[in-house]
């Protein structure tokens, strides 16, 4: 088999890592190219790799972070990726590769082999960065100027890596997230998640679920619970945050409990750590929502609870406009603000009828546009036209 040698910036199990570990599944499972997969570190992707049989590596990928904009951090990126090239040349050997994927913006290393391997270099794009302003200009010129082709995992992801490199548009293509089939959890795993966040059998479990950052929206989220208590309408709803913090930002959830706290919310919230297993969690959930401020490039989670036929409720910008349709299988918010997002919590929570109509047309819309069977596909004919 051919082999197409993975880049990639984590060993976590959030959105993007969770793309990488189900794409390379899939593309193992079909035969006609073996991945092989170089991470930065050792974590829970590492072992899912290995349990699934994956060629897995560790060494250094060359990190891109928001401090390529500095004198001192473009040093040390230069400085990682000829680490990085010398870790891939020990990984490959003498093996022929038929080309390298790099799973996200952060990494450099396979793009810079590549080059200096004259390999062709597929990027694999997850991000939108707006802001600051110098590292959304670098990344894209980046792409363009290391890429064979470009695949985005939302149209608008590509619509912004587009406005900033328009001449990359004869090498992009759009290729959604997708899932593999989900089996349903146990009764008995979905009383133990509800009664986790103190939840009986006729409450509504709101679930937010992902990294906890600054643009996530946990403090969005919380704010919509304290104008439901303000209107008498919290009785009866349970809120879960599920979640690590980033690197570096281990105070926020100590900041989102005081504030849960400071507004006399705390018997309605429930925090949660990294949950490895997420299906009873959505199993057990009656409302997904996706409050990000700042868009989002696509939304793993949204898809997730999809899937365990659970309706959105998510921010009108980014990636979830391609994936949550409004009154059908979800409900769309103005980004950022907090008394539409109780507006649509509040419309969801008081008729079931309602969540279980939009529940089944977004389960439905997860296996037609967002299966792992459909990204497989499309990814192929993404590779064979690299290759022609």
């Amino acid at each position: 088999m051919s082999i197409v040698l993975f880049v990639h910036q984590s060993a976590q199990m959030y959105g993007s890592d969770k793309v990488l570990l189900y794409l390379v599944q899939g593309l193992q499972a079909r035969g006609d190219f073996q991945p092989v997969v170089v991470l930065p570190e050792d974590g829970p992707l590492h072992a899912a790799l290995l349990a699934a049989g994956i060629e897995v590596h560790i060494a250094e990928v060359a990190k891109i972070s928001r401090s390529i904009a500095t004198p001192m951090g473009l040093f040390r990126l230069v400085r990682a990726m000829f680490k990085g090239v010398r870790a891939l040349r020990r990984v490959v050997g003498t093996r022929k590769i038929a080309l390298v994927h790099s799973n996200t913006l952060a990494v450099l290393s396979g793009a810079a082999w590549a080059m200096l391997a004259r390999q062709r270099h597929l990027w694999h794009v997850h991000e939108i960065l707006l802001s600051p302003k110098p590292v959304s200009k670098i990344f894209p010129w980046l792409v363009r100027l290391l890429s064979d082709r470009v695949m985005s995992n939302s149209t608008l992801t590509e619509r912004w890596l587009l406005s900033e490199q328009p001449a990359l548009a004869s090498r992009s293509v759009v290729v959604f997230n997708g899932l593999p089939k989900v089996e349903k959890s146990s009764q008995a795993a979905i009383r133990a998640f509800r009664a986790r966040v103190g939840a009986s059998e006729d409450d509504v479990v709101v679930t937010l679920a992902g990294r906890i950052n600054r643009w996530k929206g946990q403090e969005l989220l919380i704010e919509a619970a304290a104008e439901l208590q303000r209107r008498g309408r919290v009785d009866g709803m349970r809120f879960v945050i599920a979640g690590d913090a980033g690197p570096g930002l281990e105070d926020l959830p100590v900041r989102l409990k005081a504030q849960v706290r400071s507004l006399g919310l705390s018997k309605y919230f429930t925090f949660l750590p990294f949950i490895d297993d997420v299906w009873p969690m959505w199993f057990g959930t009656d409302i997904a929502a996706v409050p990000s401020t700042e868009p989002e490039p696509f939304g793993m989670v949204a898809i997730e609870a999809m899937a365990a036929q659970v309706p959105v409720v998510a921010a009108g910008h980014g990636g979830l406009l391609d994936v949550v349709i409004h009154e059908k299988t979800g409900l769309i918010f103005s980004p950022g603000n907090s008394i539409a997002l109780t507006e649509a919590l509040d419309c969801l929570a008081s008729n079931h009828a309602l969540r279980h109509l939009y529940g089944a047309a977004g389960a439905k819309r997860q296996q037609d546009v967002f299966s792992i069977q459909g990204q497989v596909d499309r990814t192929l004919d993404v590779y064979r036209e690299i290759l022609k």
